[in-house]
């Protein structure tokens, strides 16, 4: 592993969605602005609303906080994502609108840039020594507990960028998300 690039929780950028109809936090991404091949994100969802529309962007929406809520995303319908930590993929272009279940959710987003990028996530529950990363660069954000990156320790909704394969320490309750990303399938 080469050295990691570490994203702490108090450093994310609070803004407005694009569609300006919620709160969002950027983690990082590989270029400021709005031409990006990858982001990452927390955005926070208070009401039934409409998602931004991200043409040419693929979405992976992970539930990080909240009793749940549903994706009407237009051509795959309905989706229901009724708990924390279990990735849902869909297209940037669709038209989506959440419906929540019991009251306001958080929720972690990567945006990856069709026929650029690709990615697959992997949520690791429960603490130990955990092989993470792979050939490539890996986004990594710690969803509950800690855990110790080389000399880094990363604390509640802290990240870090990876290029190869690494350790990972958790503590016992901790869960982490693993982001893989690749080149586009063929």
């Amino acid at each position: 592993m080469s050295a990691a690039t570490l994203f702490r929780h108090n450093d994310f950028r609070e803004g407005r969605w694009r569609n300006g109809r919620g709160v969002s936090w950027d983690i990082a991404s590989d270029r400021p602005g709005d031409v990006i091949d990858w982001r990452l994100a927390i955005a926070r969802i208070d009401s039934d609303v409409p998602f931004s529309h991200y043409p040419g962007i693929d979405r992976i929406f992970t539930l990080i906080e909240g009793a749940g809520l549903s994706l009407d995303v237009a051509g795959a319908g309905v989706l229901p994502v009724p708990e924390p930590f279990v990735p849902i993929y869909f297209s940037g272009d669709a038209d989506c609108t959440s419906t929540l279940v019991n009251g306001p959710c958080r929720a972690l987003n990567l945006f990856l840039r069709r026929g650029v990028l690709g990615a697959r996530v992997i949520i690791h529950d429960g603490g130990g020594a955990t092989s993470v990363g792979h050939a490539g660069d890996t986004l990594l954000f710690v969803l509950r507990g800690s855990g110790r990156l080389g000399d880094a320790i990363l604390g509640l909704e802290d990240a870090a960028r990876i290029n190869g394969p690494a350790q990972m320490v958790l503590t016992p309750d901790a869960a982490l998300y693993e982001a893989h990303l690749l080149a586009p399938s063929a």
